[in-house]
């Protein structure tokens, strides 16, 4: 027996349907390179998001790595931008600004299984695993994990057959990561009414260099080791990157009953100088006063930006302690350890603490309603994260601002 249109469920199953990933464009990897995909974004139907899936082969031969970094292969694209024209902005809106490493783990802080997935082949075709799912430590390479790859990357020559699967969800990460709540997702939907076809996405890929020594965002190497890239499974061709929208189906008439609100996510490097000297109450990011459901903290040391040679444990390694001020001295987020904010993630989302990540969340019971009032900090006043810094040689560190530019409008996001 069908269910009634005019019951709750039914009222529930009209809000939005996913229709299945679409087929946006398959590009080529190449060293050093950077790639456009403009005006081929589909928005007959909405979109909740775009899907990444990334598969190529790696032979690292001759001469060992001399070190590697924790995220490994998830280095290989660097920048990801999501962008176009909006309505209601009435101009250039991002809607993504991050690599493809920190958008992935960080999936992960909100939902045991992310919304992301990376298999590694390193006996041929047929001997794909899952990597292990990220925490502390981060999973080292060569260590046996059981039924999973010995980690994201390893010192010793190999070859890597890797599909890397990343999602890029247009609204808040939610309990499950991608955020399957109806309500949410209907409010942070991409439309052809307010984007028409501006959407556009630009990826930008790292110079990896071969018997050469340098370090590059996999790490260091000596000169005798060589890095031949080609397609999956193959020696041939080049590594793909493809990508596909994720459109939805809205009941009838609930078009017209909602007004897409617009959320943000750019990540923003932390300056050096900032984490290599030692202080108390350093000021490390400005962030916008905008709604801001939540702050990503992303520590450890580097010299190749965005790629990490080292995560911090969140044990004082980094920052002793880490919060979040208004105007300098009102807490928005106490200035305590790490830990201690890692406990608040693993206590709401039910996940494992990850090296290198730290949340300050706003939402964490699921409403992006909750979100801090950014907006409405006063002229003068400021944003701030602030830290008390232990000061290490190359310190490295990022944040990402999850700011709504516009909230959710229209009779489905009424108040009464």
């Amino acid at each position: 027996m069908a269910v009634s249109s005019t019951s709750q469920r039914g009222k529930q199953a009209q809000l939005i349907r996913p229709a299945g990933p679409k087929l946006i464009q398959a590009v080529p990897w190449t060293s050093g390179g950077q790639v456009t995909i403009a005006q081929q974004v589909d928005l007959s139907l909405p979109i909740r998001g775009i899907r990444l899936d990334f598969r190529g082969r790696l032979v690292t031969g001759t001469a060992a790595m001399t070190s590697v970094v924790p995220e490994g292969l998830l280095n290989l694209i660097t920048n990801i931008v999501i962008q176009g024209t909006n309505a209601r902005q009435k101009g250039n809106v991002t809607l993504w600004n991050i690599d493809l490493a920190t958008a992935w783990v960080s999936s992960y802080l909100f939902g045991p299984r992310g919304c992301g997935t990376m298999t590694i082949a390193l006996a041929g075709a047929g001997s794909d695993a899952q990597v292990p799912p990220p925490g502390t430590p981060f999973p080292a390479g060569g260590t046996a994990v059981p039924n999973k790859s010995a980690g994201y990357f390893a010192t010793a020559n190999a070859t890597y057959d890797f599909i890397i699967t990343c999602d890029f969800p247009f609204h808040p990460w939610e309990a499950n990561a991608l955020g399957k709540q109806p309500g949410s997702i209907l409010g942070f939907l991409v439309r052809n009414e307010e984007w028409k076809d501006s959407l556009q996405i630009q990826l930008t890929f790292p110079t990896i260099p071969t018997a050469t020594l340098t370090t590059t965002v996999l790490g260091s190497q000596p000169a005798g080791t060589t890095n031949v890239f080609s397609a999956y499974n193959s020696g041939a061709g080049t590594p793909i990157v493809t990508l596909y929208s994720l459109p939805v189906l809205m009941g009838l008439g609930n078009k017209d009953n909602v007004l897409p609100g617009i959320l943000s996510r750019t990540s923003q490097a932390i300056s050096s100088s900032l984490l290599t000297a030692a202080g108390t109450n350093v000021v490390l990011m400005n962030m916008q006063k905008q709604p801001t459901p939540r702050v990503i903290l992303k520590l450890g040391t580097g010299t190749v930006y965005p790629s990490f040679a080292t995560l911090d444990y969140g044990t004082g390694v980094n920052l002793t302690a880490v919060g979040i001020v208004l105007g300098g001295n009102r807490n928005v987020r106490n200035m305590i350890s790490p830990v201690v904010h890692k406990h608040q993630q693993a206590d709401v989302y039910d996940t494992d603490p990850i090296a290198g990540y730290v949340v300050m969340d706003f939402m964490d019971q699921g409403n992006p309603d909750s979100s801090f009032e950014g907006q409405n900090i006063g002229d003068g006043a400021s944003f701030q994260l602030i830290g008390n810094v232990v000061g290490l040689p190359n310190a490295q560190g990022l944040v990402v601002q999850e700011q709504i530019l516009h909230t959710p409008q229209g009779p489905l996001f009424a108040n009464g």
